[in-house]
């Protein structure tokens, strides 16, 4: 185990702001000698899968997070502590993406303390609310905001982010925070707040960076970072930069081994069906598409009926009869209130979709497949 973890950390799936893909971000930090590593893309777990995925091959502590944009536009690291705090998470994130407009994600301060359990929260970089209140001179505001933070994450769970990128004002800003934290009592972590896995990802940032802004590089101007220190640090080179401050190197430690999420990537996660009395899932589909039948196909009973049992038992053996259930609910929930939808694709292959509406497709009168629909890897 080395002797720090990353906690804040973007790969390309921070879209336009990550240069690196999760897997070369996990390559760096197991040869640069990291504890651990989070994720925490930009309000989204778009590359939570993939990186998971990547860490567990490489036998490296993976850590599910992202970096929320509050209603204020500022910028929150959450990180997950539990599966509770995976669950909030996921919850944190749509809300935001519902709340502000397409690509403007924006999260309000009663759904984030109201799903605060399980998650560990950070200041955040400089676009955060403290360190932004801090740059300004405004104390006050401050350490209104982390007291807030701190109540309602609770004391071990918020910490204040130091950063140090070889800038002029980093040295003020995180004596500033560190102050803040002993005044409050909260701890610091420190991070570097990574967009690429080695210095020379500097340049393709740029690029992402002017596509982001509608610029040429040339004409990024301050809003081209004015380094090329966001890169993945070893532990050694974290040690160098907080030498004064060597209790942030390891809290970030003590945070990592807090948060223990695993991704169960074989089992599914289905809202609870809501099942009539001494229904089960599976007895529930038969029946929906028993009463159909006869409507459907009133002269071909018989061929229908044995095409039906036989893509039950499928289905059953599956596990995915609750699935279907789900899908059906919805497809009739957005046919009743108007909305124009329909299952598309391989999902016309199946005489049960046919039977509760989800695709229009008699799959019968096309002699079409039915097994296209399933997965090879049940």
């Amino acid at each position: 185990m080395g002797e720090y973890a990353e906690l804040h950390c973007h790969s390309h799936y921070s879209l336009l702001d990550g240069a690196s893909s999760p897997a070369a971000l996990v390559r760096q930090a197991q040869a640069g000698g990291l504890a651990a590593l989070a994720l925490t893309d930009h309000d989204g777990l778009y590359g939570a899968v993939p990186f998971w995925q990547a860490a567990q091959e490489a036998g490296l502590p993976a850590i599910i997070g992202a970096e929320l944009t509050l209603a204020s536009g500022a910028h929150l690291v959450l990180l997950a502590e539990s599966q509770e705090g995976y669950s909030n998470l996921c919850r944190l994130i749509s809300a935001a993406q519902l709340a502000g407009q397409k690509g403007l994600p924006r999260l309000g301060d009663d759904l984030l303390a109201g799903h605060a359990r399980g998650l560990i929260a950070l200041s955040g970089c400089a676009c955060g609310e403290v360190p932004a209140a801090l740059r300004r001179g405004d104390h006050a505001a401050a350490r209104a905001r982390a007291g807030w933070y701190r109540e309602a994450f609770g004391p071990a769970n918020y910490c204040l982010e130091l950063q140090r990128h070889w800038l002029q004002e980093d040295r003020a800003l995180t004596g500033d925070l560190a102050a803040l934290a002993q005044r409050l009592a909260t701890p610091c972590v420190a991070t570097n707040d990574v967009h690429y896995a080695r210095p020379e990802g500097q340049r393709l940032h740029d690029v992402l960076t002017a596509i982001r802004h509608h610029s040429t590089v040339e004409g990024l101007g301050e809003r081209r970072r004015p380094n090329a220190e966001y890169y993945l640090k070893t532990p050694a080179e974290m040690a160098a930069l907080f030498a004064d401050l060597p209790e942030a190197l390891a809290h970030t430690l003590r945070l990592a081994e807090r948060c223990q999420v695993r991704l169960n990537l074989r089992e599914q996660a289905l809202p609870a069906f809501p099942l009539p009395p001494g229904q089960t899932p599976g007895s529930y589909l038969r029946a929906l598409c028993l009463e159909r039948l006869p409507g459907r196909y009133p002269h071909n009973t018989a061929r229908a009926q044995a095409q039906l049992e036989r893509e039950l038992a499928v289905i059953d053996q599956a596990n995915l009869a609750a699935f279907f259930l789900v899908v059906w609910e919805v497809v009739a929930w957005a046919q009743a209130r108007g909305i124009r939808m329909q299952g598309r694709g391989s999902a016309a292959g199946s005489l049960v979709a046919c039977l509760l509406q989800i695709s229009p497709v008699d799959p019968l009168a096309h002699n079409l497949l039915f097994e296209r629909f399933l997965s090879g890897d049940p």
